[in-house]
């Protein structure tokens, strides 16, 4: 987000109005422009009108909404100098004063005033002799008058009100840009030409919008900044729409309330990035801007700024899914209440943001520590006890076992004193592996963890390797071990079975009952016979290491392609597939024929 200056821009803006109203010299008026929702008229009616109270000047805003004559907006100036707050009684006193001698007033203010009905004069006079030096004319929503007004008499209304009378005059309207500064109508060009010295853009600053609007009853957290995630949720979104916001204004609300919050058995920085999110994505809903998958396929440059920003698309719709509670909130139709906001906050966090802060603090350290050449001892101390801590407990995810190794190696280099010995290390390290088999087989068999020219560092991490991939395949092979009681599953979930355990290595095939295999196929449906068959067809292209089968796997294949051509499939098209399979366990046989691995 761009930060604030010293000065906020409201507070800006508010000195070039004293500015001008100080300019005793001069008769012009001024302009305020920005971008329609971005709180003009809260600014208007809030800190401006604030700021006048202090001093000489009475604030009369007045709406053109609808406006189509001069004789509309001299009775709306004179209904919104009655209705001034807490000095309306003064203009009403003033008002029944010369009732005698006015004419013309609409029954509005006759019923708001008690003004005789036998007047003599137009609502002009009764405006020009209520309107003192001390009033400040704000007209907003210059651009929504109506479409048929008189402009010319508009024009000369303004300029009667600044040059003849003398008053400090502000005009507000949404931002003229581009080709729109072609199409203004003539009132807009007359009074930009001939009357307006001065226009001024209202630009709020994001966090300033923020902190009055979001942020007034957040519930406090022992922990958690609420404030600042809610500041980066908003320089997420990009919303300078104080309109926005006021419509998202008790849905953050509500998720500020939630208990998960408060939860501090969650790590600090995943609360903090799950309630920044969910700020993020009630602002865009709010704004009309709800992430949604492109209609068009990927840019085929793949780092192209096209293909980038498709990437980005997709990845905020898919993040944005995953928090589906917040657009059900802003459906009319759509019911949310506490709990499906607590229920729904906690799905995505747990989605999004699963790190436990074991993990999370094991990344920060080893952040802080590949800049060790900035640092004291007693900085590398502090890190080095915390790391060791944190390695001995072994909770921290296999995703940062990189990390791990890698501030183990520094430690080292710098000759720190280790609390334990590299075995001692090891087996730390293994018992991290084994919270997660799959995924650290996997990224110790990557590039990253033999990068490394030191061969004692790749000898470790291979001996990592070496151990997640034997004990994955333990874990594939018992799987794969069907008892008795697993003989009731589909030819589909054995099939998937076969193909997982494939993908890893493919010796452990053998642990999977031939008997068993051939059962399923024999009793299943057409869909999951194919499943089955289709494996064996895919396993052609399976990759052997050093290019030979295993004898047992020969063997495997054989025992399949016998317990087959002993049994009987009684459908017509069943009988049809089993020659089909057969046929396939042949191929297999001739690819894989030997010599054979002993």
């Amino acid at each position: 987000m761009e930060t604030c200056r010293s000065k906020e821009p409201a507070d800006q803006l508010i000195d070039h109005i004293d500015s001008y109203l100080k300019d005793k010299d001069n008769q012009y008026a001024i302009a305020l422009e920005g971008d329609w929702g971005s709180g003009k008229t809260r600014f208007i009616e809030g800190k401006l009108n604030e700021y006048l109270e202090k001093g000489e000047y009475n604030l009369v805003r007045v709406s053109m909404f609808g406006i189509a004559t001069a004789d509309d907006l001299y009775e709306r100036i004179v209904m919104a100098l009655v209705h001034l707050s807490d000095k309306g009684m003064k203009a009403q006193a003033a008002a029944k004063t010369i009732g005698g001698a006015l004419n013309g007033i609409s029954r509005a203010l006759i019923k708001r005033t008690g003004l005789s009905v036998n007047l003599a004069v137009g609502i002009q006079s009764v405006a020009c002799l209520m309107l003192k030096k001390k009033h400040f004319l704000v007209f907003d929503d210059v651009e929504r008058r109506s479409k048929h007004s008189d402009d010319l008499a508009l024009f000369g209304t303004m300029n009667d009100l600044v040059e003849r009378l003398g008053l400090k005059v502000m005009l507000v309207s949404n931002a003229w840009e581009g080709s729109d500064v072609q199409s203004m109508r003539e009132f807009d060009r007359d009074v930009r030409e001939k009357l307006i010295w001065k226009v001024y853009p209202f630009k709020p600053c994001p966090s300033a919008l923020a902190k009055e609007i979001l942020m007034g009853d957040c519930r406090p957290s022992e922990d958690l900044d609420m404030h600042s995630a809610i500041l980066a949720g908003v320089e997420a979104s990009g919303c300078v729409n104080a309109r926005a916001m006021i419509r998202a204004h008790e849905l953050i609300r509500r998720i500020c309330s939630l208990e998960v919050l408060q939860n501090t058995g969650i790590a600090l920085q995943n609360r903090f990035y799950a309630l920044r999110d969910a700020v993020h994505f009630a602002l865009l809903t709010s704004m009309g801007n709800a992430p949604s998958m492109p209609q068009n396929g990927k840019p085929e440059e793949w780092l192209s700024p096209e293909a980038l920003e498709y990437d980005r698309r997709v990845s905020l719709y898919e993040q944005y899914s995953d928090f589906s509670v917040i657009g059900k909130a802003f459906d009319p139709s759509g019911d949310v209440d506490i709990e499906d906001l607590e229920q729904g906050f906690k799905t995505y966090i747990w989605k999004r943001y699963p790190s436990n802060r074991d993990t999370l603090e094991v990344r920060e350290i080893a952040k802080s520590m590949r800049c060790a050449y900035d640092l004291d001892d007693d900085n590398v101390d502090g890190l080095a006890q915390r790391y060791y801590d944190l390695v001995t407990r072994a909770h921290y995810s296999v995703d940062c076992l990189h990390d791990v190794l890698e501030v183990y190696y520094l430690l080292s280099d710098l000759k720190w004193e280790c609390p334990f010995s590299q075995n001692d290390f090891i087996k730390y390290c293994k018992k991290v592996i084994d919270a997660d088999l799959d995924k650290a087989s996997e990224l110790l068999s990557g590039p990253v963890f033999s990068a490394d020219e030191r061969r004692k560092r790749r000898a470790l991490a291979e001996e990592l390797e070496r151990y997640a991939r034997t004990e994955l395949n333990k874990k594939m092979s018992s799987q794969l071990m069907i008892s008795e009681g697993a003989e009731g599953l589909t030819g589909r979930e054995i099939a998937r079975l076969l193909n997982d355990a494939a993908e890893r290595d493919v010796k452990v095939l053998v642990n999977a009952s031939p008997r068993v295999i051939v059962e399923s196929f024999c009793r299943e449906d057409a869909a999951n016979q194919e499943a089955l068959r289709k494996f064996f067809v895919h396993l052609h292209n399976v990759w052997i290491p050093g290019g030979v089968p295993s004898a047992d796997l020969v063997e495997w294949i054989l025992e399949i392609k016998t317990a087959l051509e002993e049994t009987n499939v009684e459908t017509k098209t069943g009988s049809m597939r089993r020659r089909l399979f057969l046929k396939n366990l042949e191929e297999l046989e001739s690819r894989f024929g030997y010599p054979v691995q002993k």
